[in-house]
């Protein structure tokens, strides 16, 4: 029998984002603390455009587990999508910094610092 994680993962890989944030909720009421859970169902959040939630998340992510790359990954997603572009370049940079095999925060925070570029030279 699959765990409410494992189909919440399943939901999730249908891009069921709303099947998703139920399964991981109620995974989270058998294990609080799974820095994992909270880390997925801020991903399903930011996919379902629900910044602030996914933010949340992600600090409580960190919280649980501050060396984990992805929770910072998952903050950077949605301070980057609520135009903190600052604050979401560090936190990529975290996250490459804790795991530097992170491709995918390598990216984001490549194109989050090239966005900033381009921010700050429009602003001139």
């Amino acid at each position: 029998m699959a765990t409410f994680k494992d189909q919440g993962n399943a939901a999730f890989k249908n891009k069921d984002y709303t099947a998703a944030v139920e399964l991981y909720t109620k995974a989270l009421t058998e294990t609080p603390n799974e820095h994992t859970i909270l880390g997925n169902r801020a991903a399903a959040l930011h996919n379902m455009q629900k910044y602030n939630d996914a933010l949340l998340d992600a600090e409580k992510c960190i919280a649980i587990k501050p060396d984990w790359s992805k929770g910072y990954q998952r903050k950077a997603m949605a301070q980057q999508a609520m135009g903190d572009l600052e604050a979401a370049c560090e936190n990529y940079s975290k996250a490459v910094e804790i795991d530097p095999a992170n491709v995918q925060a390598k990216t984001m925070n490549e194109a989050c610092e090239k966005q900033q570029l381009q921010q700050m030279m429009g602003g001139m």
